[in-house]
C-alpha cells in the first residue's frame, strides 16, 4: 500500500463529512424560526455526534494510526539500512576517494577528478573503459548518493517519518551534500533530458534540505562521519 496517499484521501474524506455537516447545520439553523438555543443544539447537534463518533473511531484504528505506523517502520528500515556492513563499506570507500584523498589535491586537480566521476556517470564509453578498481570506488560513491536520494523522495511523498529520519540520517546528508554532491553539481553543466545520463541526486533534495531547518547543526571533525 501507497502509505503516502492515504493521508491525502483521509484529508479529502473528512473535508466532505464537514461540509455535509455544516451543511446539515446550516439548513437546520435557517428553519429553526426561532427556536431556543438549547432545542437547536438536541435537534441539530446531538443527533450528529452519535455517527461522527462512528466513522471518527474507524478511521482512527484503521486508518490514521496504521498509516503513522508505516511510515515510522520504513524510516526506520532506511535507517537501517544506512548501518548495513554493505553501507558502510561504501561510505567509507566513497568519502575516502572523493573527500579525503582530494583534500590533498591542487584544485586542477581535483577538478580534474569531480570531472572524471562525471563522465563516468554520463558517458558510456568513459563508463566502458574504466578499470575495475575504479568502478569500485565509483560504484561506491554512487550506491551512497542515490541511497540519500531515495529517502528525499520517501520524505516527499509521505511515506516516512520525517522526524526520525531527521534524527538518524539529516547529519550524514549534510556532509555528503556539502562535501561531495554541491562540488559535484558546481564542476560543470551536464545532459539533463535524459535518465540515462542524470544521476537521481544530481538536482538538489529539497526535501531532506527542507529536514534541516534554520538552526545550525555541530559536527565533528568530517573524518569522523562515516
Amino acid at each position: 500500500m501507497n502509505t503516502g496517499i492515504v493521508p491525502r484521501t483521509l484529508l479529502l474524506v473528512l473535508l466532505g463529512i464537514s461540509l455535509f455537516i455544516v451543511a446539515i447545520w446550516l439548513i437546520g439553523l435557517a428553519a429553526a424560526d426561532g427556536k431556543p438555543a438549547y432545542e437547536l443544539v438536541k435537534d441539530l447537534f446531538v443527533p450528529m455526534a452519535g455517527p461522527l463518533i462512528a466513522v471518527m473511531i474507524p478511521l482512527m484504528v484503521f486508518v490514521i494510526l496504521p498509516n503513522r505506523q508505516n511510515r515510522e517502520r520504513f524510516a526506520l528500515q532506511l535507517c537501517d539500512q544506512y548501518y548495513t556492513e554493505g553501507m558502510r563499506l561504501a561510505r567509507n570507500i566513497g568519502w575516502q576517494h572523493m573527500v579525503t584523498e582530494q583534500r590533498q589535491l591542487t584544485p586542477i586537480r581535483r577538478a580534474e577528478k569531480l570531472n572524471h566521476f562525471l563522465d563516468y556517470l554520463t558517458k558510456p564509453e568513459v563508463h566502458r573503459g574504466i578499470d575495475a578498481h575504479q568502478d569500485e570506488l565509483y560504484q561506491r560513491t554512487t550506491q551512497v548518493l542515490d541511497f540519500f536520494a531515495i529517502v528525499n523522495t520517501s520524505v516527499g511523498r509521505g511515506t516516512v517519518d520525517p522526524g526520525i529520519v531527521r534524527a538518524f540520517l539529516l547529519y550524514y546528508y549534510l556532509w555528503w551534500r556539502d562535501e561531495i554532491m554541491e562540488p559535484l553539481r558546481k564542476t560543470r553543466r551536464i545532459t539533463t533530458d535524459h535518465p540515462k545520463f542524470k544521476p537521481i541526486w544530481w538536482e538538489p533534495l529539497v526535501h531532506l534540505d527542507s529536514l534541516a531547518g534554520p538552526q545550525a547543526i555541530a559536527t565533528p571533525h568530517p573524518e569522523l562521519i562515516a
